[in-house]
């Protein structure tokens, strides 16, 4: 009897370990000195964004009704401005701007840019997106210079970053 309790709870915890969902966000990061400007897209799923902002301001978000995201864009762009920050080397934080959103069945593409004016040589990145949510969080930056691309990872440990483009 005690064998077969034990199976039963060994393969429960099984199935609860393969039915727990990934806490993961992406950022495309793209630097565009030519243009002068960062273009950032920020992919976060549908269910967790919805989840964050009833938790946070007790606000439910539809982003399958046009209208109501829009009622709260600013809320949005300020959740998004507090918690991904980029500074230049001894500079003030970049200020990023709406572009568009994208979406899916199950994850949002929110579209912004920061104008910058002088070629960078380095950036300091601060990334908490959803770390207010979820402990296990993890944030993907994929950034693209040029021709070469580099991932970093953030989580709640490893929440800040420095990026030098002469290493690049």
């Amino acid at each position: 009897m005690n064998l077969w309790i034990n199976s039963v709870f060994i393969f429960l915890m099984s199935i609860f370990n393969l039915m727990h969902p990934v806490h993961v966000s992406i950022i495309n990061m793209d630097y565009l000195p030519e243009q002068n400007k960062i273009s950032l897209s920020f992919k976060v799923f549908k269910d967790d964004f919805q989840l964050l902002f009833a938790h946070l301001y007790q606000i439910n978000i539809d982003f399958d009704n046009e209208e109501n995201y829009s009622k709260y864009q600013k809320k949005i762009d300020k959740y998004f401005s507090s918690h991904f920050k980029i500074t230049e080397e001894g500079g003030e934080n970049k200020i990023i701007n709406y572009i568009g959103i994208k979406k899916n069945q199950e994850a949002i593409w929110f579209h912004y840019e920061a104008s910058i004016e002088n070629e960078l040589k380095s950036l300091k990145i601060s990334n908490t997106i959803l770390l207010d949510l979820y402990f296990d969080q993890k944030n993907l930056l994929i950034l693209k210079y040029g021709e070469k691309e580099k991932g970093y990872q953030f989580n709640l440990k490893q929440s800040k970053q420095i990026i030098e483009f002469d290493d690049f």
